[in-house]
């Protein structure tokens, strides 16, 4: 057979250990750049980010109906990681809530509101019922325990305002009682 006049032959040219390389970071360098951008470890943690509670303490102090209390003295590591404050409506309703990421990565959240107790304490508590009492700096405490077995909460009702206070984690009633101790008036 002949050469057919205006075509060309095309040799296999071999491929080369280069020629591997170069296909190789053709492929792997958008690869890189997907994990770089997706897998980066954040900074902190979601709902890790310091907040500013103080100004926020300070007006639901000036306007509860009830003592406004936060924690007092925590030890280091200890990090405000949300705050609110809702001043009801002529002054029923009102709830300030505060939360507090421990060192060890735990949140903790101090509810307060002069809403009907039968009212707020379910919602507060995720549901929870009653399992017992403790006593912290000499208060009564009610003991209550989510549904699911994973949130414990304490309960207490101020007699002479109404107002109840709630502090609620995922950690032992011993860890709570600890951090319940911490709370005060400013």
């Amino acid at each position: 057979m002949g050469r057919v006049p205006g075509s060309r032959t095309t040799t296999k040219r071999q491929s080369t250990v280069g020629d591997m390389l170069r296909t190789m970071a053709v492929l792997l360098v958008p690869v890189l750049v997907i994990m770089v951008v997706f897998t980066r470890p954040p900074e902190q943690l979601p709902g890790s980010q310091p907040v500013d509670w103080r100004p926020v303490f300070d007006t639901a102090a000036s306007e509860a109906r009830f003592p406004v209390v936060a924690p007092v003295n925590l030890p280091d590591g200890w990090v405000a990681n949300h705050v609110s404050w809702d001043a009801g409506h002529d002054g029923a309703d009102q709830r300030w809530v505060i939360g507090w990421l421990s060192p060890e990565q735990m949140s903790f959240e101090v509810e307060q509101s002069n809403t009907a107790a039968e009212v707020f304490i379910p919602k507060a508590t995720r549901e929870g019922a009653v399992d017992g009492t403790s006593t912290v700096s000499g208060q009564a405490w009610q003991r209550y325990r989510s549904s699911d077995d994973i949130t414990r909460s304490l309960v207490r009702i101020d007699t002479a305002t109404g107002a109840v206070t709630v502090v609620s984690a995922d950690v032992s009633y011993e860890s709570l009682e600890a951090f319940a101790g911490t709370l005060a008036e400013q």
